[in-house]
């Protein structure tokens, strides 16, 4: 009786569990257990497109159906576990519109399952989730980010997929003319879209995530610790640890500090872009891009910070940037100059 009622929302639920599962397990892209899921995906999928194609005349329609819904759940699974761990790196507004892709592939999962049945369509659907793998995954074993670790990502996804397709075609030989054409192009197409939110830095910078950002009055190295001088957050003012408002005297620094995770052995570069807000314009206005460089492999983030002379009062921004431009994260504050001097608490990290 409970099966024949409420059978039908067993797949969704699952699907909707899982994805709380990898809430709470997925974190660095660089592990083995977050590469073996994602991998896992990508082969228990490419083997069911396989038994389709190979079996598509021969299967019984109860067959048939197990092995969409297998790929519909390692579609689902694919798409929720990258989509968690794009969110780990950058801003929604540095990355909304790709990991919204992401997110409306696992949403309308179960609105997608008619269309598995199109070869075209799995096909181009395996191909989008393993080049987002690769644009995650490679920079990690080149050990650097930018363009080239990029190239290199479409390269690999493009030849694994034309491979791929050319066994699915050895396999059926009579449907190759059917959806070889229409495969080159939605392939190509997918390419495109990707290279160009890349290059429009419309992609999170993965495999780099901000750990940790605030502006500071002080900022100084005691060994392996920093000493910081800050003013403390409100306590409405959640998930931060530096207020919003920055109280200073003429010609006082301020103090960006940042935490940038990178996987072991990357060595990047990062920028800081120190933005005032014009209110006659109400645009933003860059005082100063400042670089360091960055070492991979500490879990909480590689540490460093830039500094600047310029405040005024009004609406400040510090946002973190790779060398291309894409946002790994900000922090606004407001500006208030004042004449006493004020003592200010300390921490250390």
């Amino acid at each position: 009786m409970f099966f024949k009622k409420y059978g039908h929302l067993i797949p969704m639920f699952a699907l909707f569990a899982g994805f709380v599962f990898e809430l709470f397990t997925l974190r660095r892209p660089d592990t083995l257990f977050e590469n073996a899921t994602i991998s896992g995906y990508l082969l228990i999928s490419a083997l069911t497109i396989l038994l389709l194609q190979f079996g598509f005349s021969t299967s019984t329609e109860k067959r048939r159906i197990i092995m969409l819904t297998i790929l519909q759940f390692s579609f689902g699974h694919l798409a929720s576990s990258l989509m968690i761990l794009y969110a780990h790196s950058g801003t929604l507004a540095g990355g909304l519109i790709f990991i919204g892709i992401l997110a409306a592939l696992f949403f309308s999962n179960e609105l997608l399952k008619n269309h598995y049945a199109r070869n075209t369509f799995r096909i181009s659907m395996w191909y989008f989730l393993l080049l987002t793998y690769m644009t995650l995954v490679v920079p990690i074993f080149l050990k650097e980010v930018g363009i080239y670790p990029f190239i290199v990502s479409v390269i690999v996804a493009f030849t694994i997929t034309a491979i791929f397709v050319r066994f699915l075609a050895i396999l059926s030989p009579r449907a190759q003319e059917e959806y070889i054409r229409p495969i080159r192009i939605s392939i190509l197409i997918i390419t495109a879209l990707f290279s160009l939110l890349y290059f429009t830095n419309n992609m999170p910078p993965v495999p780099l995530a901000l750990k940790d950002i605030g502006i500071y009055h002080a900022v100084q190295r005691q060994g392996v610790e920093y000493i910081f001088t800050y003013e403390k957050p409100k306590w409405y003012q959640l998930l931060r640890k530096t207020s919003k408002e920055y109280h200073f005297k003429h010609g006082e620094y301020a103090y960006c500090f940042t935490a940038i995770f990178a996987p072991k052995h990357l060595k990047t570069k990062i920028w800081h872009r120190w933005e005032y807000l014009n209110e006659k314009t109400n645009k933003w206005e860059t005082k100063a891009r400042v670089s360091f460089p960055i070492y991979g492999g500490r879990s909480s983030g590689y540490r460093g910070y830039t500094r600047t002379a310029q405040l005024q009062n009004g609406k400040w921004r510090c946002s973190v940037e790779t060398t291309k431009g894409a946002l790994l994260g900000r922090t606004v504050f407001t500006a208030v100059e004042i004449s006493n001097t004020q003592k200010l608490p300390q921490d250390k990290l």
